[in-house]
């Protein structure tokens, strides 16, 4: 069988000339291969050949696809065989993003090789988490009830949903997917947004400590927050409600005092013995199952007027805690099944919603513990001109508010005011709650 094409040579070392055999049998010209090596030169022609694309001469300025294609071979070849760095490897990587071929490239045992759910589980357990470290070093401290939350969403969507995935190869569009979800469809917009931000703020934060090269996150399609109106008790009920039987004195106690004060549920919780003064509470903690006793929400003490009744309600209450003679100052006041520890804010709730039921308001479980927090400061408003005096009880500022504001305020001049307020708004309520208790059994449990 005739050969399909010649190889020869001009000169010893020079490069390999190629003759074809044509269809009628005679040879064609000669065309250089461009190299020297006899086995390059047979892959040369025998691609020129498959291709049917022989040029006119090798080293034609017009671009030549069967070049083109051995050039393309003869590199994937060596490609198998080079001796690269890791360096190069990322220089091929960035090469082909830039030109838009690759969305990433994830180089093994570096940051982006990382499975992406460990990933999240680290970024959001509350003693570990290099996030959480980085903003208690900036002066933000985040607290562990934030951790835990994103903690437990990101087990139940984000876990499942990236399985297997790599946090480098995360883009914004496997993101955005999970709108599609039918659980996601069905939750609130606050919600929905809880659940984006636990996975979007550690993928922006990975990419600022160049752990993924993919960016975008913070331009994903915002989820628009639909605010719920807070429902506040018609001055006309409160009365009522606190009147009728509620099963548990403790908890009319403490919702009364979120009443007169608009004191949080963590910060009625954290109340100890030490912080009742003759005329008003001196609010240093708030309490969470999982570090106990913190600083308030703004990381700032304040004062809460209370009238006589309450200031000697509250007091008894602290004496008949078992652990009273042991802990004096440090006596829980609303303390539960383990004394040294508060009761569970749940019951607070609980008890208020039985007793709006009770009472004919319709809906009970619009209203919650918070509702007194809304009422203190919406019905305080009515009667204090200067906001400023209302803000620094209710602690409704940020620390450069609270700055401002200490320049001018008295805090004397505050506790008696507002006392006054308080008194003014609240005060038959309170004298006439405590001076006809209704006893009853009480349950309690501890937080």
């Amino acid at each position: 069988m005739a050969k399909l094409f010649y190889l020869t040579t001009k000169r010893h070392g020079g490069n390999y000339y190629v003759q074809f055999r044509l269809d009628d049998g005679s040879l064609s010209f000669q065309k250089s291969t461009g190299t020297p090596n006899y086995d390059e030169a047979q892959k040369v022609a025998y691609t020129w050949l498959a291709n049917g694309n022989i040029p006119a001469r090798i080293n034609s300025k017009t671009p030549d696809q069967a070049q083109t294609d051995l050039d393309k071979i003869s590199w994937m070849k060596q490609l198998r065989t080079f001796d690269l760095t890791r360096e190069d490897v990322q220089h091929i990587v960035d090469v082909l993003i830039e030109r838009k071929m690759l969305v990433s490239g994830i180089l093994t045992a570096e940051p982006g090789s990382t499975p992406i759910v460990p990933f999240l589980y680290e970024f959001w357990t509350y003693k570990t988490s290099p996030y959480y470290k980085e903003k208690k070093v900036l002066g933000q401290e985040l607290s562990h009830n934030y951790f835990a939350t994103n903690y437990s969403r990101v087990e139940r969507y984000w876990g499942p949903f990236f399985e297997g995935r790599l946090l480098g190869e995360i883009t914004p569009d496997d993101v955005i997917a999970i709108y599609q979800d039918e659980r996601i469809q069905k939750l609130s917009s606050k919600t929905v947004k809880g659940i984006m931000d636990c996975v979007t703020i550690p993928l922006k934060w990975a990419y600022q400590k160049h752990m993924t090269q993919i960016t975008g996150f913070g331009e994903l399609p915002r989820v628009r927050v639909k605010s719920r109106e807070r429902e506040i008790l018609p001055e006309v009920d409160v009365a009522k409600v606190f009147s009728t039987p509620w099963g548990n004195e403790v908890s009319r106690l403490a919702n009364l005092l979120a009443m007169y004060t608009g004191m949080r549920a963590g910060e009625v919780q954290a109340l100890r013995l030490q912080d009742i003064q003759d005329n008003y509470i001196w609010v240093s903690h708030s309490y969470n199952k999982y570090n106990e006793l913190v600083t308030p929400k703004n990381g700032e003490c304040r004062p809460c007027p209370i009238s006589k009744e309450l200031h000697d309600a509250l007091i008894e209450r602290a004496k008949t805690n078992p652990k009273y003679s042991l802990y004096k100052g440090e006596t829980f006041v609303f303390y539960g099944q383990d004394s040294s520890k508060p009761m569970n804010q749940r019951n607070f709730n609980k008890y208020l919603q039985r007793a709006i039921a009770d009472t004919g308001i319709p809906e009970p479980e619009k209203y919650g513990f918070h509702c007194w927090r809304h009422g203190f400061c919406t019905e305080a408003a009515g009667v204090i001109q200067d906001d400023r005096m209302i803000r620094m009880v209710s602690g409704h500022k940020s620390q450069q508010m609270f700055e401002h504001y200490a320049k001018h305020i008295e805090q004397q001049k505050t506790i008696e005011t507002m006392g006054n307020a308080a008194q003014k708004l609240f005060g038959d309520i309170v004298t006439k709650t405590l001076s006809s208790p209704v006893l009853e059994i009480e349950e309690e449990f501890t937080a």
